[in-house]
């Protein structure tokens, strides 16, 4: 099996995405750090798919609104 090169990346995030992402990884039995590569995965795929139009949605003030 060929090894994957690790790269570590630090990133900052508001306090409240942090506790949620830490119940998260409680509620699924995975670590926040895989959580994140995975979320990582499935955008960098969509966006190879989609390509910026992934961000349409996000971009809706519907969900700016919260």
């Amino acid at each position: 099996m060929k090894k994957v090169e690790k790269k570590r990346l630090i990133v900052d995030m508001p306090e409240h995405l942090k506790v949620e992402l830490e119940e998260f990884s409680d509620e699924v039995g995975m670590s926040q750090n895989q959580l994140v590569v995975l979320a990582v995965h499935s955008l960098v795929a969509n966006y190879k798919t989609k390509g910026s139009f992934i961000f349409a949605d996000l971009l809706n003030p519907v969900h700016r609104e919260k």
